[in-house]
């Protein structure tokens, strides 16, 4: 499921994703009550956040559709219309029948199959192939573990790409929008063992859920995942090793030592750094800094860096909190010194709030840190 800002999201199921499944219902059961479904999906439905629209269009289908559920979900996996085609995974329409309107059906199978596992995996596998039934899933995952992770290790060798994945982002210890999974969060062996089987497969759309999945995985248990991916490394081929990368994102911006050896950072001797530097010490809200970095080496061996900046932005208390930012991937020998500038703006944007007073900007180089500059922000 691609991110998207929390409107866009919550937008997805409206009048017109609604509409159109009430339709799409009626078309194959004449009994469907187009007029009561829509009714109680739509009911207030401007107020209401994404999970709470998701769980009214199911309740609305719970009242809608027969009290029977094995009737009931072949009703909706009818009602679906053809799988998403597996050469064309982006650009889905979130509004569309291939988008977050699936997710109250998916929904319905979670909440009103427990009793029926067979039949609820059925129609989790057809309705991930017209967008996702990841969050249901994990439903299935804390009630029947046992069964559904059998399940799963079934799914790993499935032909579509779709159910493949389903196996990867199902089981993410701390999906976005969906509940946790404390289990996995607390053991994640049983998720690394899915993961194993999926590193390689040939689809980039599963290999980055496994990426994303193991990034999950290593804000907790970072040792872990830093000694699989040491492994995994060894021979991989240009696929693996952007997957490796991909898994390491949240570790390398840390700066742990593992993570970035895997790629190839290590510690720089006889490293100096000769100026870094702010252009500014004071900037107003919607200004921009310009940074200067010079570097010099006296090995005569050329050592990969990783340069990052770290800005440490004051937060409503007081403190600062520090944010990394990329800058470049670079070589430096003592024939090879290194110059270079960077501009960083301190704008508004809908995830930071900004705060008057001192700030701070760290200059990080495979892992360490290096040199500080500090700067005065006014509102």
């Amino acid at each position: 499921m691609t991110a998207n800002s929390p409107s866009l999201l919550r937008d997805s199921i409206g009048k017109k994703s609604i509409g159109q499944l009430s339709d799409r219902i009626k078309s194959v059961y004449q009994e469907f009550n187009e007029t009561q479904f829509e009714i109680e999906a739509l009911d207030n439905l401007q107020n209401l956040g994404l999970n709470e629209r998701i769980a009214q269009v199911r309740i609305a289908l719970k009242a809608c559709l027969p009290n029977d559920f094995q009737h009931a979900v072949a009703i909706l996996i009818k009602a679906l219309g053809p799988e998403i085609a597996q050469d064309n995974l982006d650009g889905v329409d979130l509004t569309s029948p291939y988008g977050f309107i699936v997710l109250p059906q998916c929904e319905f199978v979670a909440h009103y199959g427990q009793d029926d596992f067979k039949t609820s995996m059925m129609a989790l596998m057809e309705m991930t192939k017209r967008f996702s039934s990841e969050g249901a899933i994990r439903v299935f995952i804390d009630s029947h573990y046992d069964e559904t992770y059998q399940q799963l290790t079934q799914w790993m060798t499935h032909e579509n790409v779709h159910v493949r994945r389903l196996v990867s982002e199902g089981t993410r210890p701390k999906l976005p929008l969906f509940s946790r999974l404390p289990r996995f969060i607390k053991d994640p062996k049983p998720v690394i063992n899915l993961l194993t089987a999926l590193k390689d497969d040939h689809q980039l759309y599963v290999r980055r859920s496994v990426a994303n999945n193991l990034n999950d995985i290593s804000k907790d248990h970072p040792k872990l995942v830093t000694d699989l991916l040491s492994n995994w490394s060894v021979g991989a081929s240009h696929d693996r090793q952007w997957l490796i990368k991909h898994a390491l994102r949240t570790l390398l911006k840390k700066g742990d030592q593992a993570a970035l050896a895997i790629l190839g950072f290590t510690p720089v001797p006889k490293l100096t750094v000769k100026q870094f530097s702010l252009d500014k010490t004071n900037i107003i809200l919607g200004g921009e800094l310009n940074m200067v970095l010079d570097l010099s080496c006296e090995h005569l061996k050329s050592h990969k860096m990783m340069i990052d900046y770290v800005v440490y932005h004051k937060k409503a208390n007081g403190t600062l909190s520090p944010k990394v930012f990329k800058w470049a991937q670079k070589f430096i020998s003592l024939n090879q010194p290194l110059k270079m500038t960077k501009k960083h703006a301190i704008k508004k944007i809908s995830t930071r709030k900004y705060y008057p007073g001192a700030h701070e900007v760290h200059l990080q180089v495979n892992g360490d840190i290096l040199a500080k500059c500090h700067f005065m922000l006014h509102m």
